[in-house]
């Protein structure tokens, strides 16, 4: 018979383990009961919450900007498939200013490189409210795999209900974006915006710049930096957090960089199918 050939210390190390495993345990028991299963509900809680984490990771997929981020990219849904992003921004020092918006998307596989979509909101500020339908078209219309780039020009109109001019503006975008590595999207935007209020017509270029970092699976961080030309600056980012393929679930902070300088924080979805 062949002895068993152990390396040198494996024996001592082997008792230490036995020894310490049944300290632990009778450490464990040494606990007044109510303790013993506090602990055990802790540990199990852990457990568990390292497995949905893990389970998130494995199964989930990144996705470009859209919801309240308003840097666009230069993408658009595949054909045939739709998203609905839904979210709610109130003012950080004022609760009684917020605005929730709901604003669904398709590509039709009959008409592939272009998206149509909408968006309903409502606005409310000191016991005043406003709702305004945005109808709006995306086209995709230029890339590069080879480069990592995609560009797309983007159109839409604001009709605010309740107001004696209903027609409320326009605006034109052109979105490029540049995926230099796999985990970076750098998204530039140029464009133009038209203004009506009772009247008062404004005609303004606009810009923007925003990154997506996928940091895993599971999580990407976002920052975007735009504005208009003689009217509003702001900046927003946060974390994206990606609940398996089709739910994406948004923490936003933003801060209007003219006037006051107003704060704010949105909370979003977005579910695609």
């Amino acid at each position: 018979m062949h002895k068993k050939h152990t390396q040198p210390g494996q024996d001592g190390f082997a008792k230490y383990r036995a020894r310490h495993y049944r300290g632990a345990r009778h450490t464990l028991l040494l606990l007044p009961p109510a303790k013993r299963r506090a602990l055990q509900r802790n540990l199990i809680f852990i457990g568990l919450t390292l497995g949905i984490l893990l389970a998130i990771a494995l199964l989930s997929k990144a996705n470009a900007a859209g919801g309240s981020y308003v840097v666009d990219d230069g993408a658009i849904n595949a054909p045939g498939e739709c998203n609905v992003d839904a979210w709610h921004t109130a003012n950080r020092h004022d609760g009684s200013t917020h605005t929730e918006t709901l604003s669904p998307a398709c590509t039709f596989a009959a008409l592939p490189s272009v998206q149509w979509g909408a968006a309903l909101s409502r606005a409310t500020s000191a016991d005043k409210g406003e709702t305004q339908v945005n109808p709006q078209l995306k086209a995709h219309v230029w890339s590069r795999e080879d480069l990592g780039l995609e560009m797309a020009v983007s159109a839409g109109a604001h009709f605010a209900h309740d107001r004696r001019h209903g027609f409320d503006g326009a605006d034109f975008n052109i979105p490029l974006t540049w995926q230099p590595l796999e985990p970076l999207r750098l998204n530039l935007n140029a464009g133009w915006s038209h203004a009506y209020n009772d009247g008062d017509q404004k005609h303004r270029l606009t810009w923007g710049t925003g990154l997506e970092y996928q940091v895993a699976h599971s999580l990407t961080l976002i920052a975007e930096r735009y504005g208009q030309d003689g009217g509003d600056q702001a900046w927003q980012a946060g974390p994206r957090f990606h609940v398996g393929e089709f739910v994406d679930v948004d923490l936003v902070v933003g801060r209007s960089l003219i006037g006051e300088r107003a704060q704010w924080l949105t909370t979003g979805a977005t579910l695609r199918f």
